[in-house]
């Protein structure tokens, strides 16, 4: 026992961190604080030790925080951060806890006992739950394509063993092909909080696309009240475009330049900084407007015209390399504070939002699996600010 605890204190944390909407004030800060102690932030809950629960959500969320849980392996723990200011203590404690082995091993037995019986349940043909969650672990899908550890499959019947078997449906060619249901989101890493997307796929080609948006229990939009009470919302304007742009490059697999972009936003919300003395953050801006790979792998994905708001023109490649220009305005020079905008910034947010939502359903619909994910990144609607703000339909 004295070996595992020693080996368990100079292990590195990794942590899976999922989020409630509402708490994007809390995911930021968490973010910053594992990057600051040199933790791990993992792509699925399999390979994590630490499941990090920003905010309290609904119904809905709690039992997508179950299903994580369980494929969290041994040793692990849990903690979940409400407030911004409980951060730093909070991950003190949990650190503490992964290095408590007796605690571990009461953790590891329990978990053995549960198995047992979901396995004895689902050889019996009594457990329907099981069998769900059975399907949700084994239907998951490569981390480096960070698809959603949730995802699983509508089956018309199970074979012997509870195992599933898809539906069959016709392809564009007039074969007959499995059709996989998959849910992507809500705790899907680089992913749009509160947004669950259903998809319908034969291969690897979406069939059908439909949205569902999970409401959390606190209303409230961190980028928007940041900008409200600061006196330099360019700067503030600035870090949402780097968080956003901080994503799709992770999406894309740049894993390096995600990482340089959540420091830069970091550095942009943090009082009195002074990103224009950081050379760093000019050469990766440089390196993402210039880099000739990424454009071209994108290049006329996700086409939308002109009838949308300006920041969704365009494809794919037009969409973050907006984010990117936006940064390069901080970082090129100091901005004026207080320059009117003829649309106040909450609304243009509010009005993306409803319309990436509307447009995402027909978009996806052909495009490949590994397109979407993509597509949904250059869009990345805030979700918070379409709540905090009384957007009408189209047709209202």
């Amino acid at each position: 026992m004295e070996l595992t605890g020693a080996l368990l204190r100079f292990s590195v944390p990794r942590a899976f961190v999922v989020v409630a909407p509402g708490y994007t004030d809390v995911r930021l800060g968490v973010e910053c604080e594992l990057r600051k102690r040199g933790w791990a932030q993992s792509l699925t809950p399999a390979d994590a030790d630490m499941l990090v629960i920003c905010g309290d959500g609904g119904e809905r969320f709690a039992e997508s925080v179950d299903r994580v849980w369980e494929q969290t392996p041994a040793p692990r723990t849990s903690l979940r951060i409400v407030e911004f200011d409980t951060i730093a203590r909070s991950f003190d404690a949990a650190r503490a806890a992964l290095c408590d082995v007796s605690t571990l091993r009461v953790d590891a037995i329990e978990r053995r006992m549960v198995s047992g019986r979901v396995a004895r349940g689902s050889d019996m043909g009594d457990s329907k739950h099981a069998d769900s969650h059975a399907n949700a672990h084994s239907h998951n899908m490569d981390a480096d394509m960070d698809i959603d550890m949730d995802a699983d499959m509508d089956m018309s019947m199970d074979l012997p063993g509870g195992i599933a078997m898809a539906d069959r449906g016709p392809d564009r060619d007039g074969l007959k092909l499995d059709q996989l249901h998959v849910s992507l989101g809500p705790m899907l890493p680089d992913w749009p909080t509160g947004l669950v997307l259903r998809l319908v796929l034969q291969g690897d080609i979406v069939q059908s696309a439909e949205l569902e948006i999970v409401v959390g229990r606190r209303d409230s939009s961190f980028w928007l009240e940041a900008e409200a009470n600061t006196e330099d919302a360019s700067q503030i304007r600035a870090a949402a475009a780097a968080d956003s742009l901080q994503r799709f490059l992770g999406v894309a697999g740049w894993k390096s330049a995600a990482a340089t972009g959540r420091w830069l936003r970091d550095e942009l919300l943090a009082p009195g900084a002074d990103v224009l003395a950081k050379p760093r953050f000019v050469r990766w801006i440089r390196r993402v407007r210039r880099s000739r790979v990424l454009r071209w792998s994108m290049n006329g994905l996700g086409l939308v015209g002109q009838d949308t708001p300006d920041q969704l023109h365009g494809d794919v490649s037009a969409r973050y390399l907006r984010w990117a220009e936006e940064i390069a305005s901080v970082l090129s020079a100091p901005v004026v504070a207080g320059q009117p905008v003829a649309v106040p910034w909450g609304l243009q947010r509010a009005e993306r939002a409803r319309a990436a939502l509307t447009l995402l359903p027909t978009m996806l619909v052909g495009q490949e699996f590994t397109a979407a994910r993509l597509i949904v990144a250059s869009f990345d609607p805030d979700l918070e600010a379409l709540h905090s703000h009384a957007v009408p339909d189209s047709h209202d």
